[in-house]
């Protein structure tokens, strides 16, 4: 969408005024957006890293010899899924928004 105001003959000191507030109204804008776009990011790589420890946990129970070793993995491991769900289920609803 052009502003009209692009179009004037600039003659008048509020143009320039306008013009200014655009710009700076346009630049806020491409801001937020780009905000916006790694925030979603930032909410992908958490689930993400969360996984990836539940994962790790997951392969260090499976090799693990000693029952109290197999234990505190299970326990890592439980916790990195909770984790994990929370955060799908939590950043599900914002993205619903």
């Amino acid at each position: 969408m052009t502003n009209l105001l692009w179009y004037t003959d600039g003659s008048d000191d509020f143009v320039s005024v306008y013009r200014v507030n655009w710009l700076c109204a346009k630049a806020r804008k491409e801001r937020w957006e780009e905000e916006l776009e790694l925030v979603a990011s930032e909410m992908d790589w958490t689930v993400n890293c969360f996984e990836y420890h539940e994962r790790m946990w997951e392969q260090r129970a499976d090799e693990a010899k000693s029952p109290g070793k197999i234990a505190y993995a299970w326990k890592q491991r439980s916790t990195w899924g909770k984790w994990a769900k929370t955060a799908k289920d939590t950043f599900g609803a914002l993205e619903r928004i």
